[in-house]
């Protein structure tokens, strides 16, 4: 049986979406490869913004925790930003398509009349400041909480490889795979890739995803949970409906 599917994000995340890989008829092995921290850092005065920008749920939840600010327009880079957001009382939420570059696009359609503030952890994969600086956007960042990594492989998915009863690993970021990979050779757990299939978020994330010897990496078309878990749907029980609730 290889009815096991490795969720490497952090712990809010993944256990939202182990919920929607039981509803597929998997079992889900939660193995986190980052751990959340939230910083001290403080909230700048937003009277100067125009608007926020959030590159995860992560910095929603950390921000709604130290501000009561809900009226600027918020944009999210893909759907499970987009759900903390209103969860946290925003009402003006633009949607990117899962991406910073996606996201960068987005602003620079209608570019803001203002600076844009970015809530972002410590470590960033793409700096959206860089990204919109030739975009006629100015943005500032603040970091509102850091993703550190794990130490260990945890022992739940240790004892899976082991047993041989994982069928799919996914992942979300370059960062997630690069510690995943780092993990699995200090543990010489490496071999056992060999029957699973690597399932990433985007062709960037395959990249270090690549260098392990899985059976196979697949891509997801677009970059959003949905569509990687369509990729699971095929061996789904029958009739199952698959679509999560929304992006995890």
């Amino acid at each position: 049986m290889t009815g096991q599917v490795v969720v490497t994000r952090p712990l809010a995340e993944a256990e939202n979406l182990a919920q929607e890989i039981a509803r597929l008829g998997f079992a889900p092995v939660l193995a986190p490869m980052l751990e959340i921290h939230t910083l001290q850092t403080p909230i700048p005065s937003l009277e100067r913004y125009a608007a926020l920008a959030f590159t995860s749920a992560n910095g929603v939840r950390a921000f709604a925790e130290r501000s009561g600010e809900r009226g600027l327009a918020a944009y999210a880079v893909g759907d499970a930003t987009a759900a903390a957001l209103r969860m946290a009382g925003f009402q003006n939420i633009q949607l990117a398509n899962g991406d910073a570059d996606a996201l960068a696009d987005l602003i620079a359609q209608e570019p803001v009349r203002g600076t844009v503030l970015h809530i972002s952890g410590r470590a960033i994969a793409r700096d959206l400041g860089v990204l919109l600086k030739n975009r006629g956007v100015h943005v500032d960042r603040v970091e509102t909480y850091d993703a550190r990594p794990a130490a260990v492989l945890p022992p739940d998915l240790v004892a899976a490889l082991y047993a041989c009863t994982v069928g799919y690993v996914l992942f979300y970021s370059t960062r997630t795979a690069q510690i995943f990979g780092t993990l699995a050779n200090e543990a010489g757990l490496t071999r056992m890739l060999r029957s699973i299939t690597a399932i990433c978020l985007s062709a960037q994330v395959a990249v270090p995803v690549s260098v392990l010897p899985w059976r196979s990496v697949a891509i997801a078309p677009t970059p959003r949970t949905p569509d990687m878990l369509a990729l699971l749907a095929p061996t789904a029980a029958p009739g199952l409906d698959w679509t999560p609730a929304n992006e995890r």
